[in-house]
């Protein structure tokens, strides 16, 4: 499945990540709950995306050299159940993804290949009849090697 698929395909789950969010829903609903591996801990926006104006959550790698992400993997908490979206990813504000199609409530998204080094992810939802909301948000690739001193 899916998130057996992303757990396998790539030698390491990133961490160390942070997250913001464009709006978050309530004081215990922060962006950062997102990345844990806890699928109760949900991101949501509160609302949904209107045109012209998208939804985001913003991930941020830790350090300061680019790491590279080979893919990234979404796991979506909506309601209805199974509606058609789009999304858009961006590594360093150049997009990688174009993710148009159904999504279900927690059923994992296809893996989003990103091949390339970056700093900052952005997943951005253009349209959803659904609140924006997010249970996990996971990227995998190769941690940059510890500085030599």
């Amino acid at each position: 499945d899916g998130a057996q698929m992303c757990r396998t395909m790539a030698p390491q789950r990133l961490t160390g990540l942070s997250a913001e969010a464009d709006y978050e829903k309530g004081e215990d609903n922060h962006a950062e709950q997102a990345l844990t591996q806890n699928i109760d801990d949900t991101w949501n926006a509160g609302r949904a995306p209107t045109p012209g104006n998208p939804i985001s959550l913003t991930v941020t790698l830790p350090g300061n050299q680019p790491t590279f992400i080979d893919h990234l993997c979404l796991l979506p908490y909506q309601v209805p159940t199974s509606a058609a979206t789009h999304h858009k990813v961006y590594v360093d504000d150049e997009l990688v993804a174009d993710l148009q199609g159904a999504t279900r409530h927690h059923h994992p998204m296809d893996p989003v290949p990103i091949g390339r080094p970056g700093r900052v992810v952005r997943i951005e939802t253009v349209s959803s009849p659904s609140w924006v909301a997010w249970s996990q948000v996971q990227l995998f690739g190769n941690a940059p090697a510890p500085a030599a001193n």
